[in-house]
């Protein structure tokens, strides 16, 4: 093989094992972001079914107007 044209796979391999691991960096973070919006969704969901409970009482009563 020519030695321009191995050099020259040899940079593009090297720019592409670049490219692969940023790559990499940017789905772990992806997966850190999603870990950390599903214990919010989660934590939401438990502070919105304890609602009902906080706010039953004074709306289930009549006005003093009836």
């Amino acid at each position: 093989m020519d030695e321009k044209r191995f050099e020259a796979i040899e940079i593009r391999m090297t720019h592409l094992e670049n490219y692969l691991n940023q790559l990499n960096e940017i789905v772990l973070e992806n997966g850190r972001l999603m870990e950390a919006m599903k214990k919010d969704q989660t934590l939401l969901r438990q502070q919105l079914s304890e609602l009902p409970d906080q706010m039953s009482g004074p709306q289930d009563a009549k006005p003093p107007h009836y």
